[in-house]
């Protein structure tokens, strides 16, 4: 089955044997296309890429092992740059993370049978927020579907946290899962808490924040609880997957019209160069229509 890096890159394909042989529209088109979904998507189709993010001390490590059901991550480690992140992902899927982690500065990689369809990049702490804003903007949000952010009772309301960093990232809301971790430990205060980082969030800018709260390593030694962030993984990843359905259909439609106008050229053509050219054009396009249909039966699959 074909995969959306492999779609991606015969997009490309065909814009290069078609520049000469169709109109410069078609070419502007694929290209937008291709900067788009390599842009939202991340650099690996059919999972979901989550960047872990937080300060010190809110649990970030705890709730990546959380959420595999077992200890991967060594917690309590401060990993002051970038070149100690660490991601935990789906064994089946090693062999095409490579360009992912090496953009995002992992260090760390641990491949684990636990996870089938998302990869977790637990970053390092951002406790420098002039070098976090960066380091977001600039590395992680382009190269990922979502981030969990996670906050914790006694820290969550951070003027500086929200005024010099949060509130520069509303345009990206829709990749956003905020965390309000440890809410075992505020005696059954978590929804007023909940309610009150919220707050702060749409003072920030965020229209609607998406806030969950999780004990993921809880002080009486009971069962670690991320359900509610589970379930809001397990929206995005649905989003993704109608996201690349839709990519599929679209993708299927451009090479549907470039074959078509690759075969009138060929008709067309006043020599035998030209007509190679565009013959060959043509059957690109034909080698992308059918990867994009692959590509749509599979995540039309996923989802049902």
């Amino acid at each position: 089955m074909a995969e959306l890096a492999e779609v991606l890159d015969l997009m490309d394909l065909a814009d290069v044997r078609s520049r000469d042989v169709l109109p410069l529209d078609g070419g502007r088109q694929m290209a937008d296309v291709v900067d788009h979904a390599r842009t939202r998507h991340g650099f690996v189709g059919e999972v979901l890429v989550v960047a872990i993010a937080g300060g010190t001390g809110t649990g970030k490590s705890s709730i990546v092992n959380a959420l595999i059901g077992h200890e991967a991550v060594t917690t309590g480690v401060v990993r002051p740059t970038t070149q100690d992140a660490c991601a935990v992902y789906p064994e089946v899927c090693a062999s095409d993370l490579g360009p992912l982690l090496d953009a995002l500065g992992v260090g760390e990689r641990i491949p684990t049978d636990a996870l089938a369809d998302v990869v977790l990049v637990d970053l390092p702490d951002f406790d420098s927020v002039e070098q976090a804003h960066r380091h977001v903007v600039d590395q992680v949000l382009p190269r990922v579907d979502a981030v969990v952010w996670v906050m914790d009772p006694e820290k969550y309301a951070d003027p500086i946290v929200h005024s010099e960093f949060l509130s520069r990232l509303v345009d990206h809301e829709p990749q956003f899962v905020f965390v309000l971790n440890q809410i075992d430990r505020i005696d059954g205060m978590h929804v007023e808490v909940i309610g009150s980082l919220r707050s702060h969030l749409r003072r920030d800018g965020f229209s609607d924040p998406v806030v969950v709260g999780t004990s993921a390593s809880p002080r009486d030694g009971s069962e670690p609880d991320v359900s509610e962030l589970t379930e809001a993984l397990a929206h995005h990843l649905d989003v993704k997957t109608t996201a690349l359905s839709k990519l599929a259909v679209d993708v299927r439609s451009i090479a549907n019209s470039g074959w078509h106008g690759c075969r009138a050229a060929v008709a067309e053509a006043s020599n035998d160069d030209g007509r190679w050219q565009a013959a060959l054009a043509a059957a690109t396009f034909v080698t992308l229509g059918v990867a994009a249909y692959e590509m749509f039966v599979r995540t039309t699959q996923e989802r049902g």
